[in-house]
């Protein structure tokens, strides 16, 4: 994401927490699945992911579900996104897989950020990928997970 989606994000995030620490006696989800999926960029980045991770000549990935959660332990969000590998010639399918990939992370007001990020899929190469690629997330999340 760029850096103007994601501090939007992260702002709504820090709004969840804050809601979860003036009212702590239930907890609180949102469901941002809507929002993240009209805004152009997220598509755009989803697409992208796909176009290095799906196979194929009809492969596709969407955003399943964003939620973010608060309650009194501490806010974070979740994220499953849908990538699909599917290879069809002569009007036959040749292959045909829909991975799920699930990220979630905590949210902190301390540190104004996100924290304790864990990808995790079940796709068994997309598992390998996200921990060969663990410490370039965590970088990213770094630089630009900051909302205040």
């Amino acid at each position: 994401m760029k850096t103007s989606l994601s501090r939007r994000l992260l702002a709504a995030f820090a709004l969840v927490a804050a809601l979860a620490a003036a009212a702590p006696a239930a907890a609180l989800d949102i469901d941002l699945t809507q929002t993240l999926a009209a805004t152009p960029k997220t598509a755009q980045e989803i697409a992208k992911l796909c176009e290095r991770a799906c196979l194929g000549n009809q492969r596709r990935s969407w955003l399943e579900s964003a939620v973010a959660h608060a309650d009194m332990a501490g806010s974070s969000v979740t994220v499953l996104l849908k990538l699909r590998s599917k290879h069809v010639a002569h009007g036959l399918t040749i292959y045909e897989e829909t991975a799920t990939v699930r990220v979630d992370a905590d949210l902190s007001l301390a540190g104004c950020g996100i924290t304790n990020v864990r990808a995790t899929s079940n796709n068994d190469l997309y598992r390998a990928l996200l921990r060969a690629f663990a410490p370039r997330i965590r970088d990213a999340v770094r630089r630009h997970g900051r909302f205040c």
